[in-house]
């Protein structure tokens, strides 16, 4: 799939944008700003994290209503599913309630069980620890609400769960090592990461802070040759290629050309600019720019 540039502004998280649902530059750029707090019609009641990215050690789900699901997506959409995306309240029991822009809501939650409630419409999940970020995409009707398959996805960036945090001034060859070991968790701070990276390990995630406003750039390509990787909140300049199976990318930005191969894994909320290949088995692909339906690509972003 070749992704076709269009005029779409920049907006959080990259949702989506459809011929009947395409959103101003004035409101994209609204939403951007409206995303990056949580103040935006909620309440917060728990020192919920301040952006969509969320700041390592904070605890939220990111909860994702009713997004667009890709022509590749195989792994079935719930029966909820519906086309409301704005306004809709999101409250965690316990933990914060917000509103979402563009279908994103942030939540600052403790560990342990939560009911998450979508305007009424109730769902359970766990939170298995302090300091995980989750994101979940939900489909919700007005009464009901369902998670998709593959989702919700669990980022344990914290040091309590064995993450460990980096930042430019340490040597490539370091972070590939980290990246070498099995189920090993990497938080890169803001910055730009010259040189491309190879992920070996499997299991293995690589997380980006501060994604709201791009800070962490990977100024060259990244190739997961192991299974399970996961990547989130990266922008990466030159190609992704993965062929391990369970592979993974949420929240980030590729400029050059993708090549996904592997079967499975989830697929939530990027935009990929060039040439494109992405599982189409057992494969949940949502809200994804790049990917039909949503050609269209903000210029901004991958010009």
């Amino acid at each position: 799939m070749t992704g076709q540039n269009d005029a779409c502004e920049r907006h959080a998280g990259f949702g989506s944008v459809v011929p009947s649902r395409a959103l101003s530059a004035r409101r994209a750029l609204f939403v951007l700003a409206c995303i990056g707090s949580v103040h935006c019609g909620g309440d917060d009641t728990t020192g919920a994290p301040d952006d969509v990215d969320v700041p390592a050690g904070a605890t939220a789900i990111v909860a994702i209503v009713n997004p667009v699901v890709n022509t590749p997506h195989t792994t079935g959409v719930p029966d909820e599913l519906g086309d409301a995306r704005d306004g809709i309240t999101v409250t965690a029991m316990p933990g914060d309630s917000d509103v979402t822009a563009d279908g994103v809501a942030v939540v600052g939650v403790p560990a342990g069980g939560i009911e998450l409630e979508v305007s009424g419409a109730g769902l359970s999940h766990t939170v298995q620890a302090e300091g995980d970020v989750v994101d979940a995409p939900i489909a919700f009707s007005g009464s009901a609400a369902a998670f998709f398959d593959n989702t919700p996805i669990r980022y344990a960036v914290n040091e309590a769960s064995g993450a460990v945090f980096l930042d430019p001034s340490v040597p490539l060859a370091e972070i590939e090592g980290h990246l070498a070991e099995d189920d090993r968790i990497v938080v890169l701070r803001p910055g730009t990461y010259v040189g491309s990276i190879t992920i070996t390990g499997k299991g293995t995630l690589l997380y980006g802070e501060e994604f709201l406003d791009r800070a962490v750039i990977i100024d060259g390509s990244i190739t997961a040759a192991g299974e399970e990787v996961r990547l989130r909140g990266l922008t990466i300049t030159g190609d992704l290629v993965s062929k391990g199976n369970n592979f993974g990318i949420s929240f980030s930005l590729v400029r050059g050309n993708v090549s996904i191969t592997g079967n499975a894994g989830a697929f939530v909320r990027n935009v990929f600019c060039r040439e494109t290949v992405v599982p189409s088995s057992n494969a949940t692909l949502l809200d994804n720019h790049g990917v039909a339906p949503l050609e269209a690509l903000p210029p901004i972003l991958c010009d």
